[in-house]
């Protein structure tokens, strides 16, 4: 074998071997554990009683939740779902056309309503443009929830809940 090859045969093997050790050192996320359950498709309704179908996909390799709000009126809309360390984070991409991001602190076990707030956003042009400020995602049981979105419109917070039922 001529020298030059077997120079990138062993750095090639060297390479392979740094990142193998990297992945097995890596310790699972568990970040988004408590909203994993959510995989699935969902039917609900808004407090006016217009029906929403809305879907969840782990996406990434597991590492982050989309999920699809389809309302009865508009386009659809994603929300990803990723961890931060140890805290949740969430970057929505809203038919107002702005991209908020929330940030929810670490989960306790137990706890039943997860709370995402404002931490910035992308397209925003000014504070006081209406965007999502809020999101809290109340767990009922396993196949039930609901979401409260706060909408910030004109310095006044708008509360839209979501009441999901998972489709069998």
């Amino acid at each position: 074998m001529p020298h030059g090859s077997l120079r990138i045969l062993v750095t090639l093997v060297l390479l392979f071997t740094s990142l193998s050790a990297q992945a097995t050192d890596t310790a699972p996320d568990t970040s988004l554990t408590p909203l994993k359950f959510l995989v699935g498709e969902w039917k609900g309704a808004d407090a006016e009683g217009k029906g929403h179908k809305i879907s969840f996909v782990l996406s990434s390799g597991g590492t982050s939740l989309t999920e699809t709000l389809t309302p009865p009126d508009s386009p659809p809309m994603t929300t990803i779902y990723y961890s931060d360390g140890d805290q949740l984070m969430l970057t929505h991409y809203c038919s107002l056309n702005n991209q908020p991001r929330m940030r929810a602190a670490a989960v306790k076990e137990g706890e039943k309503t997860i709370t995402f707030a404002f931490v910035d956003a992308t397209n925003l042009k000014n504070p006081t443009d209406v965007h999502m400020r809020q999101l809290a995602i109340e767990v009922k049981d396993h196949d039930h929830f609901v979401q409260t979105w706060t909408l910030s419109k004109a310095g006044k917070d708008v509360p839209k809940v979501f009441t999901f039922e998972r489709v069998k």
